[in-house]
């Protein structure tokens, strides 16, 4: 066994691995455990006396049979030293079997860690091996020769900002090729761009606050009594809750507060009426007295207590004892009791249980007692659950207004809602937040100070300045002293620090975006300061001198500059302390970042890891572009998470509203042009000659020259073309590519899909949203169109020319009708009009070479048999297999996975209209927390409409349409009867 001390030859940068291994006490541990048992078939003992090559042939013919296979790798380590370290050369090595690598100075291992660098526990591996052996790493990493995104190179750009006295002393020990690829990777990025010149500054970088730090005013401590008002309860701002909007109509939900009260009351009685069953040992005078004896003692009350309350005695918290039932029953006897003494015992008596979020218990009663029961409101409240501060919306009263600041200033989940609150009552949150901002400092102190300051800055500085002043002369001073701080200068004790390892000098340039400046770039001495901007706020609360800034630069090199801090975030591990350069990708992107957003939060989701997916669902919210909104809309329409689908719908209803459209409707008009002309065509601009980039029939861009003529892709820039437009068109078309893949999956989806719920437009639709936009025009090409009738009977069909004009069979030119409903006809409705129209239609296409996106005039059909349309299931399809992989390929058809008993997904299902579904139901299915094997096979129970036959229906209700697309999406899945 090969052990060695730290030499004094490995304290220089030039120190290299010796070969040694250095044994650490969980490594002894472990192969302490291992029990060499000989081989059944052979005989042989891994212990055994073998050279490496024999040794290592042993170990992989029985791999299988030692246990722990830690142990086993460590004790050939053991016999073998670091020759044997290939043992532990596996893809996406677990942190153990990292853990004991680093113990192997070895050559071997680094190169192993190089090529493993994207995982993050082997990046950091290398970065600890860096410190032992700089040159020796750091020279590694350059000999794979990796991309300047790679893993790899980022990496040795941190390590070299770390380290900056690194950088000379690697120069000079690379052989040639190493040292060309740390020039690429060091290359200025600056695209030709100059530095701005320091009275181009944006006005914040020219005197950061943080570097002129001065003492801020003392804002005087006053102990002030709290103003008493008269609380008020607006229950008509409250909407009702969701299940009751989805359960109940317009004329039942306008009475949900009342009815809620009227089934709390009614509960109650029934517990009353069966008190002297489930309460047999209750006292005799409980037993014979009134409901209101009876509630105390169900609510805890000792027995001798009971009469002297009930006559009026005040209640004290000594007064009770543990509830004779559950906890959760003992709520509704409260209904029983007056209203002073339902305050008593709410304000004194055991808490009621609540689930964090749940108000469904507090709000009937507040709305029944009113006001007086307020002052035991506050025991109940969670600053945990957004629906306490829903319920809290109804609620001006001055007493809550240091629970609704905490929220605001501590809780990122409900500062939305406490943002609101503090809006709509600025008077009660004004006289009751200004003695805690004026008392003594703490955190309600800090809290109250930023919801003044908030409430100034929102427009209420009356309120605030009208309020401070009925508490005095002295009071009204001291909050003017307060409001007078300038929000940029307050700044923590402690400023955050960047990261060492971020390499400022790789990050993208940040361009100047107006003023004498434009088109210039910050220097890089500057980016350390718009970095502290950026770590000193939070996603909701951003530092108040950055939006400011931010108008100040170009809307794409800041997109470019967030990409950057995003990837090497991610890269590191996703570091909490530098979650600011996550948070900041809303603010900060652009199209391409919705669509990496769209993609990790799609990881992060499968992974189990909700809360960041759900934080990059709102950023694609805050992007707000058309492509952001695009990626929302895929995330309603998916059917394999009911959480992103229920809050991208909630998202782009809330946009849909504001614009007045329905969802379909702003689907239609958030497509993105992708930055092409009504041609789908785009110029990229060298200087001094420029290329053409042309959509294809199959939506991927063509490079053309100056003279048409189709290239594969961009060439170099030459001597005379300008560097800076040169790497700008470059990155338009690398963008272009990405944008370009995507919204082809997404848009021909929305398509086939607008095709078979027969989906119409008006012709003021048609033309700009399909005929002339960039994108859809290109999509819009390959398909028949249809005009349809007041009835939805297919009248006449059409397509849409090259030139975009619109075609009948013979080529003669179509005018659409003012009037006229467009639609894509499904082949069903192609032959309702003509037997013969969808193959007349296929021979035109094809003498054009027009292949269709997807199956329109070839689509498959089926009918319903006669004899089944009085059922209500498809018999032929029981007792028939299909795989894991098929029935997730339903869910990209529309169907949806449904979780049954004991947590296991038994079936799929199919929305019709009038509220029906189609089920295929499973014998077994899988666990909703498995990861399912694509091919493993389950066996069709059942294809049947749910619920019962008179709310169900049967088959022959389903529309053809709707039905033969059913019949083809079985057709594809489920295999045949054997």
């Amino acid at each position: 066994m090969a052990v060695g001390r730290k030499s004094k030859a490995e304290e220089g940068l030039a120190a290299q691995p010796d070969g040694t291994v250095r044994w650490s006490k969980g490594m002894r541990e472990a192969l302490a455990r291992f029990n060499d048992r000989a081989c059944g078939h052979c005989g042989g003992l891994l212990s055994a006396e073998r050279n490496l090559a024999d040794s290592l042939d042993f170990y992989r013919r029985h791999r299988a049979s030692f246990y722990p296979p830690r142990a086993a790798r460590l004790r050939m380590l053991e016999m073998h030293g670091a020759a044997a370290a290939e043992l532990f050369f596996e893809p996406s090595p677990h942190k153990e079997a990292v853990t004991d690598l680093l113990a192997m100075h070895d050559e071997a291992v680094v190169r192993f860690f190089v090529t493993q660098v994207k995982q993050i526990d082997c990046k950091n591996a290398l970065a600890k091996q860096a410190a032992r052996w700089p040159m020796f790493v750091l020279r590694e990493l350059l000999s794979a020769n990796p991309a300047r995104h790679q893993a790899g190179a980022a990496l040795v750009l941190e390590l070299l900002a770390a380290n900056p006295e690194w950088q000379a002393p690697l120069e000079a020990a690379c052989d040639d090729a190493q040292r060309k690829t740390l020039a690429r990777l060091q290359e200025d990025g600056s695209d030709g761009v100059t530095d701005a010149a320091p009275e181009a500054w944006p006005a914040l970088l020219r005197r950061p606050p943080w570097k002129n730090r001065q003492a801020l005013p003392v804002v005087p401590t006053l102990a002030l009594q709290p103003l008493q008002q008269t609380a008020v309860l607006h229950w008509n701002d409250l909407p009702p809750p969701q299940y009751v909007q989805a359960t109940q109509g317009a004329a039942e939900s306008a009475d949900w507060l009342a009815q809620e009260v009227r089934v709390a009351r009614e509960r109650s009685d029934d517990w009353i009426r069966e008190f002297a069953r489930k309460q047999p040992a209750a006292p005799a005078a409980v037993q014979h007295g009134d409901a209101v004896r009876k509630a105390l003692w169900m609510l805890g009350m000792h027995a001798e207590c009971i009469e002297a309350v009930a006559a009026g005695r005040a209640i004290t918290p000594d007064d009770f004892g543990k509830p004779p039932a559950e906890a959760w029953t003992v709520s509704e006897y409260l209904w029983q009791l007056p209203v002073a003494l339902a305050v008593g015992v709410l304000t004194h008596g055991p808490a009621m249980p609540l689930y964090v979020g749940d108000a469904t218990r507090i709000r009937p009663m507040l709305r029944h007692f009113g006001v007086a029961l307020l002052p035991a409101l506050p025991r109940y409240l969670r600053q945990g659950s957004r629906a306490m501060f829903e319920l809290t919306s109804v609620v001006e009263w001055d007493q809550l207004a240091d629970w609704i600041a905490k929220g605001f200033h501590t809780n990122r989940w409900v500062r939305g809602e406490a943002g609101d609150w503090l809006a709509r009552y600025p008077d009660a949150a004004a006289r009751g937040l200004i003695p805690a901002a004026l008392g003594e400092p703490g955190a309600a102190h800090e809290a109250a100070q930023a919801a003044l300051r908030w409430l100034h800055e929102e427009g209420h500085a009356d309120a605030v300045r009208s309020q401070a002043l009925a508490y005095g002369t002295e009071a009204a001073q001291a909050v003017e002293q307060l409001l007078a701080i300038a929000p940029e200068d307050l700044l923590p004790d402690v400023l955050p620090v960047l990261p060492k390892a971020l390499p400022l000098a790789a990050l993208p340039r940040l361009v100047l975006n107006d003023g004498e400046g434009k088109g210039h770039a910050l220097p890089q001495a500057c980016v350390p300061d718009v970095l502290m901007a950026m770590m000193l706020g939070r996603a909701d609360a951003p530092y108040p001198g950055l939006p400011a800034l931010l108008e100040t630069l170009a809307p794409d090199s800041l997109a470019r500059f967030g990409r950057a801090l995003l990837a090497w975030w991610i890269g590191n591990g996703r570091p909490s302390k530098e979650r600011w350069m996550f948070t900041l990708q809303g603010r900060l992107g652009d199209d391409e970042t919705a669509r990496q957003l769209y993609g990790l939060l799609r990881q992060w989701r499968a992974a189990l890891d909700r809360v960041r997916a759900y934080d990059a669902m709102a950023m694609l919210g805050d992007i707000g572009s058309d492509a952001a909104l695009m990626h929302l809309a895929e995330l309603a329409r998916q059917t394999r998470y009911d959480d992103l689908r229920t809050r991208a719908d909630r998202m782009l209803g809330e946009v849909a509203e504001q614009r007045g459209l329905s969802l379909d409707q702003l689907a239609d008009r958030t497509v993105p042009d992708l930055g092409l002309d009504a041609r789908a065509r785009l110029t990229l601009d060298f200087g001094p000659r420029s290329f053409e980039v042309r959509m294809d029939d199959h939506f991927q861009p063509v490079v053309h020259d100056a003279r048409g003529k189709p290239l594969k892709t961009l060439p170099k820039p030459g001597a005379n073309d300008e560097p800076g437009k040169a790497a700008t068109a470059t990155a338009q078309l690398r963008d272009l590519r990405k944008l370009a893949k995507t919204v082809t999956t997404t848009q021909l989806k929305r398509l086939e899909a607008a095709m078979c719920a027969q989906r119409r437009w008006g012709a003021g639709e048609f033309v700009p949203f399909f005929a002339n936009h960039p994108v859809l025009r290109v999509f819009s090409r390959p398909l028949v169109w249809g005009v349809f009738d007041a009835s939805n009977r297919l009248e006449a069909s059409f397509r849409l020319s090259a030139e975009g004009e619109l075609t009948d069979l013979h080529d003669d030119p179509v005018k659409l009708p003012g009037t006229a409903r467009i639609g894509l006809p499904h082949p069903l409705e192609l032959a309702a009009l003509d037997p013969s129209l969808a193959a007349a239609w296929g021979a035109v296409l094809a003498d054009y070479e027009i292949m269709q996106p997807f199956e329109q005039l070839t689509r498959q059909t089926f009918a319903l048999d006669e004899a089944l349309r009085t059922r209500r299931d498809l018999p032929q399809w029981a007792g028939r297999q299909v795989s894991n992989a098929g029935l997730m390929g339903l869910e990209a058809r529309g169907w949806l996975r449904e979780v049954g008993e004991g947590g296991m997904v038994d079936s799929f299902n199919k929305a019709l209209p009038g509220g029906r579904r189609l089920c295929v139901q499973l014998e077994e299915g899988w666990f909703v927390q498995d990861i399912p094997d694509g091919k493993t096979l389950q066996t069709v129970r059942a294809v049947a409409l749910d619920g019962t036959d008179k709310a169900g229906g049967t088959l022959g209700d389903i529309a053809p349409i709707a039905f033969s697309e059913i019949e083809r999406d079985l057709q594809r899945v489920i295999r045949d009867a054997a």
